[in-house]
């Protein structure tokens, strides 16, 4: 598959680089970003019982994967200037939780306006035999419908309509195991923008 490299291996690519890293950073300074995490998992195969985003990662402090990503928001907001909104798509079995952990911890320091959270959809659980599975004799048994629902659901819980009103043109997208993530990284929105790819 075609594909960008690290550094450019062309002048005219060097050019185009430098073109768009300079667009990532007028999108991001314009307030046309948005953050977007895909968070409905728990953290089960971590021994850890709770959704995943708060799982304490960091070694010494303990942070959690939801703070870590809310001081890489703060910090990018700060770097350019503006307030980025960041919509995170929960699940049904740890949207209270995860609604809880923002609250109890002030949200780390951003505005509970600009953090959206949303529950994935879910669809009928299936065997290998694609038989029908029951979570109790008169009902189905349901499971997230995982990252492909996501624009679904940001349409359904009228996030794009938000983000319409905000100006927002661009999003950010990460899983919540991805504490090593560049949040915004400005080439990357810049190459995006500017080859509409």
């Amino acid at each position: 598959a075609p594909y960008y490299p690290l550094v450019p291996e062309s002048a005219e690519q060097a050019e185009l680089y430098e073109r768009a890293l300079a667009r990532g950073r007028e999108l991001l300074e314009r307030g046309q970003v948005a953050a977007f995490t895909v968070a409905g998992g728990q953290g089960t195969r971590l021994g850890y019982d709770g959704p995943k985003g708060t799982y304490p990662i960091s070694p010494i402090k303990n942070k959690s994967l939801f703070q870590l990503f809310a001081e890489g928001i703060a910090g990018a907001g700060e770097k350019y200037g503006v307030a980025i909104p960041w919509y995170i798509m929960t699940s049904p079995i740890n949207d209270a939780a995860t609604r809880a952990f923002f609250s109890d911890n002030a949200f780390f320091g951003l505005a509970p306006v600009d953090v959206v959270m949303f529950p994935q959809g879910t669809l009928p659980a299936i065997d290998r035999e694609g038989r029908l599975l029951l979570a109790a004799k008169d009902s189905l048994a349901l499971s997230p419908n995982g990252h492909g629902g996501s624009l679904l659901a940001l349409r359904e819980h009228a996030c794009l309509a938000d983000m319409s009103a905000r100006g927002i043109e661009h999003i950010s997208y990460w899983q919540v195991d991805n504490p090593l993530v560049y949040q915004f990284d400005p080439l990357f929105l810049g190459l995006h923008d500017l080859t509409e790819s």
